[in-house]
């Protein structure tokens, strides 16, 4: 998206320096979210009398939330769904989550038992490779886990991890997209492709950081 949004500075986590004169008019903005510093891929960030200008898709991706342009109705979705016609049955979306989460938490513990209990026969995976691994060795721990899409069948979760000193890096964030079986076993649970990204550092919130 090329055009410029204005965006509250109470509404981002975004850090700028401001000084008074010429240099403040002509001084490119930085923007950090999640701890990160983010580059425009469009239109750089503009300081015009005291207010930051973003191109919206900066933060929205940033962010990692899906955005949408509707030229016709000159409207931009960000997180909502242009389609909204009925609410989403409540029942099958928490059922979904639930199972989701109960085995992204015993993956994260390393309960193999836990793990177990919530596979249909003939699982698959591509997060380990022949049994869940166990110990501390080599494997990382989630710090944040969050729905992002789903449907019938399946339901995609954004995960963030704190990873071990073996790895060179520090924070790995990816989907997890996982298909279920019935309403009470998972059949799969499969890394989204081309949605892994490495991090330094990562904050979730001010006060709770990770990495460097």
């Amino acid at each position: 998206m090329k055009r410029m949004v204005k965006v509250g500075l109470t509404g981002v986590l975004l850090t700028s320096v401001f000084s008074a004169g010429a240099y403040a008019a002509s001084l490119i903005p930085k923007i950090f979210i999640h701890g990160n510093q983010i580059n425009s891929s469009s239109t750089a960030p503009k300081l015009i009398d005291g207010s930051v200008y973003v191109p919206l898709r900066t933060i929205s991706e940033g962010l990692g939330v899906d955005i949408q342009w509707d030229n016709i109705n000159k409207t931009v979705y960000v997180n909502s769904d242009p389609q909204f016609k009925a609410e989403t049955g409540s029942v099958t979306y928490v059922n979904q989550r639930n199972l989701a989460f109960q085995w992204i938490m015993a993956y994260d513990d390393r309960l193999k038992n836990d793990v177990i209990a919530l596979t249909a026969p003939g699982f698959k995976t591509n997060l380990y490779n022949e049994s869940i691994p166990s110990g501390t060795y080599n494997m990382a721990s989630i710090v944040e886990m969050h729905p992002v899409d789903r449907n019938d069948t399946s339901i995609t979760v954004r995960i963030v991890q704190r990873v071990t000193a073996e790895d060179n890096y520090n924070v790995k964030t990816e989907k997890w997209k996982f298909t279920f079986e019935g309403t009470d076993k998972i059949k799969s649970v499969m890394v989204v492709p081309k949605s892994t990204q490495y991090f330094d550092r990562y904050t979730l919130f001010p006060g709770t950081s990770f990495g460097e």
